[in-house]
């Protein structure tokens, strides 16, 4: 290569994904950076490539956690595939480099399973069904859906899915965020001081926020005996958002409190099978899923789509969408990087 052709590579903006990108991806992206853009992929991030790279494109954000940031010393713009960002070691990042989650690219995917648990809870099909297999014939009453209150924890992307889609079913909808700002689909949004009164008043309740050192242990003996004898919570956040033993012992002596869990305190590792602490599926008034909520074939592609469009404005020198505060992960021990014990 001659010196010419090393300084032009020199002056181009440096891309490295770690996820494969489509040519047409690409080409929005060329043209978001006025063709001065190089794109790389693979899973090895070389000293030499390191410290050209400008944005990383992560698929897998415990990857970051190996990087050496030392040496990308052009690196500005850390962006990631998944929207939750728990399991990033924020101490190892230097505070100049910005950081997003994928914010809103799974939201009406999991706003789906939201429902597809509210509905299960709410009218017994498990139970009754298992009341079939025993020839039982129980035609015992559900909850209605239309005219209730859904209080959702989080009102950003997910939180906005799931509060558009509570309007389809006719429900009044309450929402928690840390601002206090309104949001769109929601009735009446509070900031964190108002959690108390959205427990005591929402028949549903949906955990949609991040896992931070603000919202971890957020549901816990001082608040959970505020919600309603019959109230239904749904957890699609992180089960450490809900202390795993105050939950438990509440399911237990309140058998008509119910809850639909997507998100656990403990994640299986090699040689470790699933398991929690306590045996929530033992319970008759628990649901469990196995972090799937948003296991749509639809799904990969959205997440790119939707990544590629947050460094599509940052190219253009736009705001970003899922901007992270690194204060609030900083010391946090997400359950998605702890080995169960």
């Amino acid at each position: 290569m001659g010196e010419f052709e090393k300084i032009q590579l020199v002056l181009k903006r440096i891309i490295f994904s770690t996820t494969p990108l489509s040519s047409a991806l690409g080409s929005r992206l060329q043209k978001s950076a006025n063709d001065t853009l190089e794109i790389l992929e693979g899973n090895e991030l070389s000293q030499e490539i390191a410290r050209d790279v400008e944005v990383l494109l992560v698929s897998d954000t415990k990857w970051l956690n190996k990087v050496n940031f030392e040496q990308m010393k052009n690196l500005r713009l850390v962006q990631t595939l998944s929207a939750g960002v728990d399991t990033i070691d924020f101490e190892k990042i230097p505070r100049e480099i910005l950081v997003c989650g994928n914010v809103g690219a799974f939201s009406e995917q999991i706003a789906e399973h939201v429902f597809g648990m509210i509905l299960c809870l709410a009218r017994n099909i498990v139970l009754r069904e298992e009341d079939l297999k025993r020839s039982v014939f129980n035609q015992s009453q559900g909850i209605f859906l239309k005219g209730k209150t859904i209080g959702i924890i989080g009102t950003g992307g997910i939180g906005q899915a799931v509060a558009r889609l509570a309007k389809a079913f006719g429900m009044v909808t309450l929402g928690i965020n840390s601002s206090g700002r309104n949001a769109e689909f929601f009735d009446r949004t509070d900031g964190i001081g108002g959690l108390n009164r959205l427990l005591s008043q929402s028949d549903m309740i949906v955990i949609a926020t991040p896992l931070t050192v603000n919202t971890e242990n957020l549901i816990n003996d001082s608040n959970i005996g505020l919600t309603k004898v019959n109230c239904i919570l749904i957890n699609v956040g992180r089960g450490p958002i809900v202390n795993e033993k105050t939950l438990y012992d509440h399911l237990r002596s309140n058998p008509s409190f119910k809850a639909g869990f997507d998100v656990w305190w403990k994640y299986p590792t090699p040689g470790k099978p699933f398991a929690q602490d306590f045996p929530f599926l033992d319970l008759p008034n628990f649901l469990g899923s196995p972090h799937n909520a948003d296991a749509v074939p639809e799904s990969h592609d959205l997440a790119i789509g939707n990544a590629v469009r947050n460094i599509e404005r940052y190219l253009k020198r736009e705001p970003l969408k899922g901007l992270t505060k690194k204060e609030e992960y900083k010391g946090l021990k997400s359950p998605l990087l702890t080995n169960q014990e």
